[in-house]
């Protein structure tokens, strides 16, 4: 009911901005200065007083409450969950990297539902057939920061044919390629051609999904020259979409940005870093994962020590974990 009242409830928020602005107003002159029937301003009382956010003085006229003491508590609750869904999300992004590995283990060259692509030619001759069989849908994820710009062109004909016959393409890169002029141009161009594209601070691996009916995965993340594998099992084409909407859900679309961290706050990058850190890894390690610099890692964890008032990285994680951002 609070999600409703805030971003779709018109007539309510209308009702109590009136009474906002002059809160000696009866039903008659609420109605007179929104302009609504009768029967919902009456309604639009009604849901304002269900949230507490009104107090009845009369039979026609109400109170304001402050919203601040309302819907702040509910807000906190929302924030709270939020973290929960993250920390799932987290796990569930683990368990399919390891799970995908397991798999990749199994050594499978060619079966009715698996294929291991070796070499850069193979697997990129695989994705563009892919591509051009796509029919309703190809989902990306798009790790490994900044893509030099003769890739980026390579890739441009084959998207056009895919926008073309009606693909919806989206599209996951990390945050770090906003600070990269020809990754950022052409994600804007794929969102001017009818694409959507979002980033997050960090992905588990790279990886398309075509038509939810097949997905190329690398057979190890951290080696590309063990090439790639094209898996058409259902369970596990349906978990990596799972995991894509999931990841999905938690980006940022490209041209809006994310809301800044305050001293008192955590953004969602500094989380990933700190989580990246606990995990035991190592400067070059996080900076790959994030697609930054050795020197951009380094200067984010200092800025992340001092918000944190921490003389020693070990010291920030202990007052990580106390504030709740870790």
């Amino acid at each position: 009911m609070l999600d409703e009242f805030l971003e779709s409830d018109l007539q309510a928020l209308r009702v109590y901005r009136s009474l906002l602005a002059n809160p000696s107003r009866t039903l008659e002159e609420i109605q007179q200065y929104t302009d609504l029937p009768e029967q919902d301003v009456k309604a639009a009382v009604g849901r304002l007083a269900d949230l507490s956010l009104l107090s009845p003085v009369t039979d026609t006229t109400f109170l304001p409450m402050n919203p601040e003491t309302v819907l702040r508590p509910a807000l906190r609750r929302r924030e709270a969950e939020l973290d929960t869904e993250r920390a799932h999300l987290t796990r569930q992004q683990a368990t399919v990297a390891e799970l995908t590995a397991e798999y990749a283990a199994l050594g499978l060259r060619h079966t009715g539902g698996a294929e291991h692509l070796v070499g850069v030619h193979a697997v990129r001759t695989r994705l563009e057939q892919l591509s051009r069989d796509a029919v309703h849908e190809v989902c990306t994820f798009t790790p490994g920061g900044a893509v030099s710009a003769a890739g980026l062109e390579s890739a441009r004909p084959l998207d056009e044919e895919s926008f073309g016959r009606g693909v919806r393409m989206r599209s996951l890169y990390l945050d770090s390629v906003r600070n990269d002029y020809a990754t950022s141009e052409y994600a804007t161009w794929l969102t001017s051609m009818g694409g959507q594209v979002r980033t997050v601070p960090t992905l588990p691996m790279r990886m398309i999904i075509c038509d939810r009916e097949v997905a190329v995965v690398p057979v190890n993340s951290e080696d590309s020259r063990q090439g790639a594998l094209v898996i058409r099992y259902h369970g596990v084409v349906r978990a990596l979409a799972e995991l894509f909407e999931l990841v999905w859900a938690q980006g940022v679309p490209l041209g809006e940005g994310s809301r800044p961290a305050t001293e008192n706050e955590a953004s969602e990058r500094d989380r990933v870093l700190l989580k990246l850190l606990s995990d035991g890894m190592t400067d070059q390690g996080i900076a790959r994962k994030l697609g930054l610099s050795v020197r951009t890692i380094r200067r984010l964890m200092s800025d992340l020590m001092k918000r944190l008032n921490a003389q020693s990285r070990f010291e920030a994680g202990a007052e990580a974990v106390r504030r709740g951002w870790l």
